[in-house]
């Protein structure tokens, strides 16, 4: 029997943009809507959602805008 399949691997957290991703989806906004809201463009809320941007003040707008900031902030870094 093969001694790394025995090791329990810890579960991975998703990512901020991962995140920001599925708050936006389950509240059925799109792109357009998260980009008016918080004065961002689509191309930079799609970065954001891609974890091509990690500009702090983007990520606190757009967490705040859908709701869930206290859940980004308390995200693993």
């Amino acid at each position: 029997m093969n001694m790394v399949s025995k090791i329990a691997k810890p579960p991975v957290a998703p990512s901020v943009g991962a995140l920001l991703a599925e708050a936006r989806l389950a509240r059925g906004y799109s792109l357009n809507d998260v980009a008016e809201t918080t004065g961002l463009t689509v191309a930079e809320v799609t970065a954001l959602e891609n974890d091509a941007d990690f500009d702090a003040s983007r990520i606190r707008r757009t967490a705040s805008a859908l709701g869930i900031l206290e859940k980004i902030c308390d995200a693993p870094r």
